[in-house]
Order: structure tokens, then sequence, then C-alpha cells
């Protein structure tokens, strides 16, 4: 048997990718029920972001934090054998970004006024 060349160690963002998609519970976030209308089958696909940190308490006990943030990112339809994808449109990011260059309008006339 040919000998195989070492295993390169593991990322860690390889391996928290690793660990999200043996977690039920986060794989179930990421696409939601089937939705059948009309003949038409729909698929909600969610961005699941999952941060977690855990430190120790008084006396030794363990104080735990974790946070889920889902974000909608569009749909799969499934229509007459054909696979088509409806992106979800985020209003918070566009006022966001608008707000953005608001600030850098804002900034940019002040400093051409002096």
């Amino acid at each position: 048997m040919p000998e195989q060349p070492p295993r390169r160690p593991e990322k860690p963002r390889a391996e928290r990718v690793k660990r999200a998609a043996r977690d039920p519970e986060l794989v179930n976030r990421v696409y939601g029920e089937l939705l059948h209308i009309d003949g038409i089958t729909i698929i909600p696909v969610a961005a699941v972001r999952r941060c977690g940190r855990q430190g120790s308490g008084d006396e030794g006990e363990k104080r735990g934090c974790s946070c889920v943030n889902v974000r909608p990112v569009g749909l799969v339809v499934l229509r007459d054998g054909r696979v088509s994808w409806k992106p979800a449109f985020d209003v918070n990011r566009l006022v966001l970004a608008l707000a953005a260059l608001l600030g850098l309008f804002v900034l940019l006339g002040r400093r051409q006024a002096r």
C-alpha cells in the first residue's frame, strides 16, 4: 500500500463549518419547511451565524452566553421540474448603506466649505 501524505491540520473555520453541519438545530434553521402552493414547491433559505462563549463564574460554576443571528437570504422555487432562485430584499441593509453614504456626503461637504 502506498504511503499517504500526512494530513494538514484543519483550520479553525473549517472545523466550525463541520460542527455546524452536524448540529441538527442549526441545519433546520438554514432551510425552512417546504411550502406547496398550486403545484409549486417553495423552500425558504436563511443565513445562520452562531456565536458563543463560556467562562467561569464564582465558585467554579460555568456561565455561558450564546447567540444565533438568522436572516432571510431567499427562496428556492421548484416549478414544472425547473429550479429557480429568488433572492430576498433586505431593507435594513439598504437603509444602513444609504445612511453611511449620506454621512460621507455631509463630512465631505463640511470639509469643502472650509
